[in-house]
């Protein structure tokens, strides 16, 4: 018999799994970006200046620093975001998002929040998303 927190764990990477597979089709689809490469554009919009260090942006999505590099690679092809080098540091890099990626960014959030709020039609009060917010943002910190 599994553990509570064994069957946390999976459950929680179920609904993650199931979830980002809602998300992949009308994403791509409907606005050439996966749900990666939204939550890339989405956390650029949510900064000021639009733009990030690639190190800073590999840590809020929880990604390794060739991992940031592999993801912004394909949005930088397409005009999405671009790299810039750090004024001071030489080993720095950031990416910043471009005109094209916050229309993009603008065009998926509509998407984004109407197929979670179908998701959890019916599942989540306004209360128990409160909540679970409130627990997301003290798992991810």
């Amino acid at each position: 018999m599994l553990s509570d927190n064994v069957t946390l764990a999976v459950g929680l990477s179920r609904a993650d799994a199931a979830l980002r597979r809602r998300l992949e089709g009308p994403l791509g689809g409907g606005h050439g970006i996966g749900f990666t490469d939204f939550q890339i554009l989405a956390e650029l919009d949510s900064v000021q200046g639009a733009r990030l260090r690639a190190s800073d942006l590999a840590g809020r999505l929880m990604l390794s620093p060739s991992g940031i590099t592999r993801a912004v690679l394909p949005l930088e092809k397409i005009g999405l975001v671009e790299r810039q080098a750090h004024e001071r540091d030489a080993r720095g890099t950031y990416v910043v998002l471009t005109a094209a990626g916050k229309t993009r960014v603008d065009e998926a959030q509509a998407t984004v929040d109407r197929i979670v709020g179908e998701t959890f039609a019916g599942l989540l009060t306004r209360t128990d998303r409160i909540a679970l917010l409130g627990l997301f943002e003290r798992l991810s910190y």
